[in-house]
């Protein structure tokens, strides 16, 4: 375990398994991403030599793979993220198998993992309680409130990229259809409604407080930031503020 901190790794393709991985980000553990093939996956642990690796079911060859990680002599908790019955065999090779249809999927990992490491098991709602509330003041700060349509468009953005390394992020490709899936909408939808909401609101904004945010950008009294712009320059902001992971 590095530094106290307990490091998993995560299989790609499986949007149940990036999900959880976000999370346990935020509660504290160092979280690494393989690609869902077997040998890419068995390279990365003896690399890396994780405390645990989270597995789709849809991993293909997991039954060999984990019996191969099982020879080495650091072998990670194994867990697999399936759904139903025709994963009950995955419970022959791994240490924790979890449903994805299970609503407490993730407190019963966090548990497993973060109970067994020494570390509170409310690390991770007091960081995730933590964010949101440094969200919601900026947003104040910046005059974006409830009665915009976007204010949960641009808070959940937000929250999303502050979860997010900068290689890994894209605004159109990942979090507008992750929003707009989420409250049941359109991407477009998404979109205009944070820019409705931060063109309106960039006016009623103290010059102080755009110029905390925003540093050099606001000495160009035309300027006006983007959705992307300002979603990702608040959240590394409040990044920073969170000393420097979140």
């Amino acid at each position: 375990m590095e530094n106290g901190r307990i490091s998993v790794l995560v299989g790609r393709n499986d949007e149940e398994a990036l999900e959880l991985g976000k999370k346990l980000k935020i509660g504290g553990a160092k979280v690494s991403y393989a690609p869902e093939n077997a040998l890419h996956i068995q390279h990365e642990v003896m690399r890396s030599t994780p405390d645990a690796l989270i597995l789709s079911g849809t991993t293909k060859h997991k039954n060999e793979l984990c019996t191969l990680l099982r020879q080495t002599a650091n072998t990670p908790m194994i867990i697999v993220i399936g759904e139903g019955k025709t994963d009950y065999a995955a419970q022959d090779y791994a240490d924790l198998v979890l449903d994805k249809r299970d609503t407490n999927v993730f407190g019963k990992l966090f548990l497993q993992l973060f109970g067994k490491s020494g570390i509170q098991t409310d690390t991770y709602a007091d960081r995730f309680s933590r964010l949101e509330r440094m969200i919601a003041d900026a947003l104040f700060e910046l005059c974006i409130t409830k009665n915009y349509n976007g204010y949960l468009y641009i808070l959940e953005a937000i929250k999303l990229a502050a979860q997010t390394g900068p290689i890994a992020r894209g605004i159109s490709k990942d979090i507008y259809p992750s929003i707009a899936a989420k409250f049941s909408v359109t991407p477009w939808s998404v979109e205009r409604n944070i820019r409705t909401a931060i063109h309106s609101s960039w006016a009623k904004s103290a010059a102080s407080v755009k110029r905390e945010y925003f540093g050099p950008f606001t000495l160009d009294d035309s300027w006006v930031p983007t959705n992307s712009e300002f979603i990702f320059i608040v959240a590394d902001r409040l990044t920073l503020r969170m000393g420097g992971h979140i």
